[in-house]
């Protein structure tokens, strides 16, 4: 099985959806900034944006991307990501699978001062993005 399988895999197995709140401080269009695998390149525009009520999209790098998220408190978990395959540099590539990989591995939040951390259910930072 593909990396890429795998992962839909992942990211499509659905959990108890707690309902999103509306005015979460997940809302807005995000900025990745660093990641836990040091995997950032230069003029490579990762983003996440969250609409209220829980839809996610954005662009990976090279490919755009949507699904879903539910939240409950600091806890979240991403859900039905989908994305688009096109084929791009391998560093622009390798940035964008390590992005979609956090994704499938956030469990947690944190959201202050313009500043979002996805974490991990370890309890380890597995990514930051600034608000754009």
């Amino acid at each position: 099985m593909s990396f890429r399988a795998m992962l839909v895999c992942v990211l499509t197995v659905a959990a108890a959806s707690p309902a999103f709140a509306s005015g979460s401080p997940l809302d807005g269009k995000w900025a990745l900034e660093e990641l836990r695998d040091g995997i950032v390149t230069s003029g490579v525009h990762t983003t996440l944006e969250v609409a209220p009520g829980g839809r996610v999209g954005g662009n990976g790098g090279c490919n755009g991307y949507g699904g879903s998220v539910s939240v409950d408190d600091d806890t979240l978990r991403f859900t039905d990501i989908a994305w688009t395959e096109l084929a791009c540099e391998p560093a622009t590539m390798a940035q964008e699978a390590s992005f979609l990989a956090v994704l499938a591995a956030a469990a947690k939040f944190h959201a202050e001062a313009g500043v979002l951390v996805l974490i991990d259910s370890a309890g380890s930072k597995l990514a930051t993005l600034r608000a754009l």
